[in-house]
């Protein structure tokens, strides 16, 4: 029989997971399918660690199914309205050079980003819980 090492963890494959209560709520239900589909894309994007480094740029939506800017920007409005995401570094678009925006989703804690130069600091609790945006009041 195996022995099992203290601490040992096997390596899990990523997955990104939605809670129910989440998912059930008539907030999540109020968003556009283009701003869920944004959500996801931006939860998939998360790894544990970073949670403020979370990036919806026109070439990423395109690949996701996001033809418009126009559609991109509603949606990232729809869920920076509604609480869902935080915007932690805003856009930059120069001749000296350009960065995109970075967004972090509102029920994890935003964790250190070196070198991201974001405008929001790390937190060690989330900003938003899930019951905040689970409330339809």
């Amino acid at each position: 029989m195996a022995i099992k090492r203290k601490g040992f963890k096997p390596k899990a494959k990523p997955f990104a997971m939605m809670l129910w209560q989440m998912g059930q709520s008539a907030p999540y239900r109020a968003l556009s399918f283009t701003a869920r589909g944004v959500l996801m894309e931006l939860q998939m994007q998360y790894n544990g660690s970073n949670n403020g480094d979370l990036s919806a740029t026109r070439t990423m939506a395109k690949d996701w199914g996001v033809s418009s800017p126009n559609i991109l920007q509603k949606a990232l409005t729809d869920l920076l309205d509604g609480g869902w995401i935080v915007q932690t570094r805003t856009s930059l678009f120069s001749r000296h050079g350009s960065r995109c925006a970075l967004y972090a989703l509102s029920w994890y804690a935003i964790d250190e980003c070196p070198g991201k130069e974001l405008e929001i600091s790390p937190t060690n609790t989330p900003l938003k819980t899930v019951r905040d945006l689970t409330n339809s009041d």
